[in-house]
């Protein structure tokens, strides 16, 4: 078996040979200056085991990629490495692989095209599901040309339940989505990271939204949005969705299950998609801004019938909404009757909401034979504009 360290010893020699020829004297004309190093090509066979990359700092660029990299050892890549990719190269963390890219502040390291163009090279894959994956202070760019699954163009993709923390990190000129996690298995972490000049920045499973930092910054992309896919299940712990400096959009029916709750932050804008909507089923939802933040919950599209609404069957005691502003609600009003929609002695207190441009009623309950109101329900302070009707219980 192979020593783990072999081939850093190799690619560490070949480093330090270069180093040497630059800073002889006896340098030929045609020998490479001190600081203008040439860069290391890696073999594609090199990422089946352990590697570690380290800074020459007597190379601009300290290695190239050329190849499409199934990675199956552990990949540490050391403050201050720049790694330039050609044209569709990549990397694709498999089992049992991992990765440690850690760089500095003032050393980070840099993940870029031969070319600066979006998608140029197509980006990192995660299928590996080690915890300890790990990217900080790491400057992507210039990616994104992967497809996987037939999903979109992404520079990052955690698929399925692989695994990622990426902070104090940069993604920009992408050419479509920045980092993807669709996977409802998915382990993800970001926080502290800048996405910028993508197509979009991120693609997120809902069951991770509550991962979605505040502290990242997903501004001036071509869509600043944060997209939150639901496919299936519902949420079953109580996770609270932060106010994000970008609206997100919601893809499909949000659900939350029992022992599940959603708290939504003040200020937080949630751009609802055609079919998309809110679906509580002995969870809990707590959608309450303030007055001078408050929770904006529209469609995608102006106008009354763009998404479903708030469905609720819950006694969950922190059911609540208030200073809101929720539009272009009632889809379906044959079935969603209600923007907000009541099943039987549902819990909710509503209040300081303003209803607008609605296909169907404001806030709609069901009653149970011989009630003439639903007694874990109220309300104050609500205002309506443009809507099919304003609240109506009826059995």
């Amino acid at each position: 078996m192979k020593h783990p360290f072999k081939k850093t010893l190799v690619l560490a020699m070949c480093a330090l040979s270069l180093v040497e020829i630059s800073c002889s004297s006896d340098d030929g004309p045609g020998e490479p200056a001190v600081g203008n190093a040439p860069p290391i090509e890696l073999d594609c066979d090199l990422f089946l085991e352990d590697l570690i990359l380290t800074d020459n700092p007597d190379a601009p660029i300290d290695y190239i990629i050329s190849c499409h990299a199934v990675v199956k050892g552990k990949l540490t890549i050391e403050p201050g490495v720049v790694i330039h990719f050609a044209k569709d190269a990549r990397l694709r963390f498999h089992e049992p692989s991992s990765i440690h890219a850690v760089g500095t502040a003032d050393k980070p390291i840099v993940m870029t095209g031969t070319e600066s163009n979006p998608g140029w090279w197509e980006g990192i894959l995660f299928l590996s599901r080690d915890n300890t994956n790990i990217m900080e202070y790491v400057d992507i760019s210039y990616s994104g040309g992967q497809t996987y699954n037939g999903h979109g163009h992404a520079s990052v993709v955690v698929y399925s339940d692989g695994a990622l923390t990426m902070n104090n990190s940069t993604i920009s000129h992408s050419e479509e989505t920045a980092f993807e996690a669709r996977g409802n298995s998915a382990r993800v972490n970001i926080e502290n990271n800048t996405f910028s000049n993508n197509g979009q920045p991120l693609i997120m499973n809902v069951f991770n939204a509550h991962k979605v930092s505040a502290t990242n910054d997903f501004s001036d992309n071509t869509l600043d949005r944060v997209f939150l896919i639901s496919d299936s299940g519902a949420i079953g712990e109580a996770v609270t969705w932060q106010n994000i400096n970008v609206p997100y959009r919601a893809m499909g029916v949000l659900s939350v299950g029992t022992n599940g709750s959603i708290t939504i932050q003040p200020g937080v804008e949630l751009e609802m998609a055609p079919g998309s909507g809110f679906k509580s089923i002995d969870g809990g939802l707590k959608i309450v801004g303030t007055e001078a933040l408050p929770i904006i919950i529209r469609g995608q599209f102006s106008g009354p019938g763009s998404w479903r609404g708030i469905f609720m069957n819950s006694l969950h005691p922190i059911n609540e909404i208030g200073f809101a502003q929720i539009s272009d609600a009632g889809e379906n009003p044959d079935a969603d009757e209600g923007a907000v929609e009541l099943w039987y002695n549902a819990k909710l207190f509503i209040h300081d909401t303003d209803f607008k441009d609605l296909g169907a009623c404001a806030v709609y309950g069901k009653l149970q034979a011989g009630q003439s109101e639903n007694p874990n329900y109220s309300s104050s302070n609500l205002s309506f504009t443009n809507t099919a009707c304003t609240v109506l219980f009826e059995q």
